[in-house]
Parts: C-alpha cells; sequence; structure tokens
C-alpha cells in the first residue's frame, strides 16, 4: 500500500516536473523567436527608437549633475533640512543658470 502511494507520488512530481519544464521551454522559443523577428532587417515590424531631443540630453545631464552633487554633500545638505525633492528644483534652476 506505502508503496503505491510513493509510486504515485513520484509519478505527480515527475508529472509537474515535466510540464514546468516543457512551459519553460516554450516560453524560451516564444521569447527567442520574438527576438528573431524584430532583429531581422529589411522585417516590416522592426521598430526602431527615435533619437533623444537636445533638451533631453540637456536634462539628462542636468539631472547627472544634480545627483552626484546631491550624492557628494548628501550628509551636509540632510543636516540643513533639505530633502532630494525639495534640493532637486534649487539645483535644477542653478544649472540653467
Amino acid at each position: 500500500m506505502r508503496l503505491a502511494i510513493l509510486a504515485a507520488l513520484a509519478a505527480l512530481v515527475l508529472t509537474v516536473d515535466l510540464a514546468a519544464a516543457q512551459e519553460s521551454r516554450a516560453s524560451r522559443n516564444r521569447a527567442s523567436s520574438t527576438e528573431a523577428s524584430t532583429t531581422t532587417s529589411g522585417s516590416s515590424s522592426q521598430t526602431t527608437r527615435r533619437p533623444r531631443s537636445a533638451a533631453q540630453l540637456r536634462n539628462d545631464q542636468i539631472m547627472r549633475t544634480c545627483g552626484t552633487e546631491w550624492r557628494r554633500d548628501k550628509a551636509r545638505l540632510q543636516a540643513a533640512g533639505k530633502t532630494w525633492r525639495s534640493f532637486l528644483p534649487e539645483c535644477r534652476a542653478r544649472q540653467r543658470g
């Protein structure tokens, strides 16, 4: 009796593992076929990203500069009661100068 129960449990575990492996394999196949379709040259479904505008690039640089300044002076600024949310508008105004 115990042997039959153990055999049934083992079969159930193997079935679940097999189903999970098949699902994993199927999802990998779907992902690789999706990647292949988006990287195929000359494909009409291929999407390209627009280049960032000058204003976006300038904003990126301001955010990097302000983030660096915040990290460098964080202890002093927090001791003065500043938070990132209150510091950022001031920093952005200084950077736009």
